[in-house]
């Protein structure tokens, strides 16, 4: 997930949060979003991401998208095939390693009806996923079957 030096690029950001790729540039150029630009690709260190999930001009806005994630499944009731929206709730969960495991496997799966969102609020961590039923039952048993529960 990360690359050489521990980075994350913006299509890290943009699968954690929800958050599309010309909105985490408007908060590039505001300021709220820190990053260093190498080669032409922007990349971020754990803790620049950490501060921008932080941030409170941000949390809302990824709150907001995490929800619709879940509104929108409600609503489209001509799903052409079999679709599952699982919310997980993690307690005591490595943020940085859930993450990490979630955008990993969606990146390698190259399954694109998975859609992924990620919320970190102590006590525990948020992930949720929407997508083919085969597709997000066979990442959340992988989750799982790697960090089997206390």
């Amino acid at each position: 997930m990360q690359d050489a030096g521990h980075y994350y690029v913006l299509n890290h950001l943009v699968q954690f949060t929800g958050l599309t790729d010309r909105t985490l540039r408007n908060y590039l150029a505001s300021g709220i979003l820190q990053g260093e630009k190498i080669n032409g690709t922007w990349h971020f260190t754990p803790e620049q991401m950490e501060a921008f999930l932080a941030h409170p001009a941000v949390r809302p806005s990824i709150l907001a998208r995490n929800h619709s994630l879940v509104y929108d499944f409600l609503l489209d009731m001509k799903k052409p095939c079999r679709q599952t929206c699982m919310i997980l709730d993690i307690p005591n969960g490595n943020d940085k390693e859930i993450a990490e495991f979630f955008c990993c496997r969606i990146n390698q799966s190259g399954d694109s009806s998975l859609h992924f969102s990620f919320h970190m609020h102590a006590p525990h961590s948020r992930v949720i996923l929407t997508g083919s039923s085969s597709a997000v039952l066979a990442l959340v048993n992988e989750y799982y079957a790697a960090h089997p529960q206390d």
